[in-house]
């Protein structure tokens, strides 16, 4: 894995583009010639794979024309010492598709990230709510303390930092909250419906999804090293947990247990069968509190608050499961809301992105002091380890100049962060198709990257080489925001 902590997010460019392999490795081998980039992050979504219409079964079945039947053979079950629990259809095409975008990380000495999401309709309970139509998820950065009802409790604090840490809380908030094989784009998707966890029913061949990644997209050194499981998953509208509890309402006590002890056995499901080495990560928003989402914002989908759902699966998976922390570092440069004001703590930002690491390992050296004789340590286990997947700032909001500087200035935040492993922006560059407003580069960037320093932007990200940042003086974001200088 390379020293730089900046991965990528380059999906969406490459396939709406249809990239060829020698345009692709051209533009990869320009990305690690200017960056360096650790880890590819990908969109791995569920229904994509099994798009057709026939639905797994404990016996063979046909499938349609490309698809082919994942296992082959009763070997591959569960029941005869093999992986999966039944018998699906899986599209070739998306299989290998994903095994050649594998195969190009791998060339470059890239790892490979997964954001496992999206079940197919069969795997969806009917009555599951889904995202409101019409419904935009967004939230402005102003968060009111009126919102946000803290206990007082102090968490057990390191000396080290103990006197910069906001109050947190220790007990759960009650508050509101198809060519060859049907290849298909994220806009050919049920999007409606992506948010619904699989219901209980279907939870075996959930499991069965993340063993087959392993299984059969994985070739040698082309393979998975990181597997998120859903999004934003104390977020009601991205992980709906309806109609286990009802998404609308305020989320009760019991409601939150419900919500922790099945994303919990998600996790148990997926760290069981991911082909290893790998990590499993969960996924959270910035919203550490709960948000006024059915109030104020009247985004019509509940919210638990990002540390409710932490606290539950400290409890829930505990050392036992391995498991490590995926966070989403949106709202601005300067967003500074988990100052302890009032003893509330409301969001995290990129100047406070340090708190939430600081507030996991914690977690982790209560959880080895509780255990005797465990193996972890707060070194090896990977519940240290924190990843910031997706962010970014629309262009429509401000000129790329000041984008480029925030990105600089964010990076520097996460170098001073020991434990965020990787981080990546949300998208790298779309493609003419889409409206481009959340492209890190912009219009007018060749595919193979042959004009990208043209980008200030590009310049920024490009910044975060290591052979550049904190050692060559004239890298974009020391010249231009005084960060990463020698």
């Amino acid at each position: 894995m390379n020293a730089n902590k900046m991965g990528l997010d380059d999906q969406a460019f490459i396939l709406y583009e249809a990239l060829d392999q020698a345009t692709l490795a051209a533009r990869n081998k320009k990305l690690q010639q200017d960056m360096a980039p650790s880890v590819h992050r990908y969109n791995m979504f569920w229904n994509s794979f099994e798009s057709s219409s026939t639905i797994p079964s404990d016996s063979p079945i046909s499938c349609e024309r490309g698809y082919h039947m994942v296992p082959s053979d009763s070997s591959g079950l569960k029941s005869n010492g093999g992986l999966y629990n039944r018998y699906r259809c899986i599209s070739v095409g998306q299989e290998k598709q994903t095994q050649k975008l594998l195969q190009a990380d791998a060339a470059i000495g890239w790892e490979s990230a997964a954001i496992v999401w999206c079940a197919p309709v069969y795997a969806r309970d009917p009555a599951c709510l889904g995202q409101p139509q019409g419904s935009i998820e967004s939230s402005p950065d102003e968060y009111s303390d009126a919102y946000a009802n803290f206990t007082d409790t102090q968490t057990a604090i390191s000396s080290l930092i103990s006197d910069q840490l906001p109050v947190l809380i220790e007990s759960y908030q009650g508050l509101d909250n198809t060519t060859e094989g049907g290849i298909v784009t994220e806009s050919a998707l049920d999007s409606s419906g992506c948010s619904c966890v699989p219901s209980d029913e279907f939870m075996p061949d959930f499991q069965d999804f993340m063993a087959y990644l392993g299984d059969k997209t994985n070739q040698g050194t082309a393979r998975w090293g990181h597997y998120i499981v859903w999004n934003e998953c104390a977020n009601a509208f991205w992980t709906d947990m309806s109609p286990r509890i009802d998404v609308t309402q305020v989320v009760t006590p019991e409601g939150q247990k419900i919500w922790v002890d099945v994303y919990a056995n998600m996790i148990k499901l997926a760290q069981a069968v991911v082909q290893q080495p790998a990590l499993v990560y969960v996924s959270t928003d910035r919203w550490w509190g709960v948000p006024p989402v059915l109030t104020k914002w009247k985004i019509g989908r509940a919210h638990m608050g990002t540390q409710n759902l932490l606290l539950g699966l400290w409890d829930a998976l505990g050392l036992e499961t391995e498991w490590s922390l995926v966070v989403h570092v949106y709202g601005g440069i300067d967003s500074n809301e988990m100052n302890g004001e009032n003893g509330v703590v409301n969001a995290y930002g990129w100047p406070t992105l340090y708190i939430v690491a600081a507030w996991q390992q914690q977690q982790l050296q209560a959880a080895i002091a509780a255990t005797p004789g465990t193996s972890y340590t707060v070194d090896n286990a990977p519940q240290r380890i924190v990843a910031a997947t997706e962010q970014g700032w629309e262009a429509s909001q401000t000129d790329d100049a000041t984008r480029a500087k925030w990105m600089c200035q964010a990076f520097d935040y996460g170098q001073k962060v020991p434990n965020l492993a990787w981080m990546s922006w949300f998208d790298f560059q779309l493609p003419t198709q889409v409206q481009d407003d959340w492209s890190t580069i912009r219009g007018g960037i060749d595919a193979d990257l042959d004009n990208a320093m043209s980008s200030v932007t590009y310049r920024a990200i490009a910044a975060s080489n290591p052979s550049k940042w904190g050692k060559d003086s004239s890298n974009y974001c020391c010249a231009s925001a005084g960060v990463g200088c020698p």
